[in-house]
């Protein structure tokens, strides 16, 4: 079943309803750039009333190794995403650690995921691409999934995302086949504010393509 990533939390209402809803897993942005920027007060105060809550995931991006791992270790954290241009050794060194680490690729074409091969890790985030330097997520547009189609080592996983909603997560996962899919603006009334009756039906549209698959069974 294609697991749901719920990104950009801020705020521990959106975050209980998400897990509540089923979400897989929760990201948590500490890069002071992105504009669903956390600080790790707060996060910390989200996830003490979530203690059962175990898949967090800390995103960050082009950030030193030393303050990434204070966070880490701060918050707990098992997960880190790294969303920016980091190298293959820079993710091993976390992984070595014992972190498991997903590795974000931002698609514009083909030429994208050219050095994909070099990455040894837990698993690999597609998004979309932005020429802005500011935000490297949550553009709210899509990327052209056919340009995945020829790579099958990939899906099993893979954490999708890039312009998701609740109107096209379904055909992206007939289409994708990702492990994952990973929602934030899709679900959002303003950046790092969910819109509840948009997390529900994202969410509830995801696991819909499972119970759609069982009745074909």
């Amino acid at each position: 079943m294609t697991r749901v990533k719920i990104c950009g939390n801020t705020n521990y209402e959106n975050a209980r309803l998400a897990v509540d809803l089923g979400a897989d897993y929760l990201g948590f942005i500490f890069t002071p750039t992105s504009k669903r920027m956390i600080t790790v007060g707060k996060a910390t105060e989200i996830l003490t009333k979530l203690p059962d809550f175990k898949n967090t995931v800390g995103v960050f991006c082009n950030q030193p190794k030393k303050e990434i791992a204070a966070i880490a270790e701060e918050l707990h954290l098992k997960i880190l995403q790294f969303h920016g241009e980091e190298t293959a050794l820079y993710c091993d060194s976390f992984m070595q650690k014992g972190y498991e680490v997903i590795k974000t690729f931002h698609v514009k074409d083909a030429m994208s995921l050219k050095r994909i091969a070099e990455y040894n890790v837990s698993a690999f985030l597609f998004d979309t691409f932005s020429s802005s330097h500011s935000e490297k997520g949550g553009t709210g547009v899509p990327f052209d999934w056919t340009v995945i189609e020829d790579k099958p080592y990939v899906h099993d996983k893979l954490f999708l995302a890039g312009g998701l909603n609740a109107l096209n997560v379904a055909q992206a996962i007939e289409k994708v086949r990702p492990f994952a899919v990973d929602v934030a603006s899709g679900v959002e009334s303003s950046p790092g504010i969910k819109d509840p009756q948009l997390l529900q039906a994202f969410i509830e549209n995801v696991k819909g393509v499972k119970k759609a698959h069982e009745r074909k069974a």
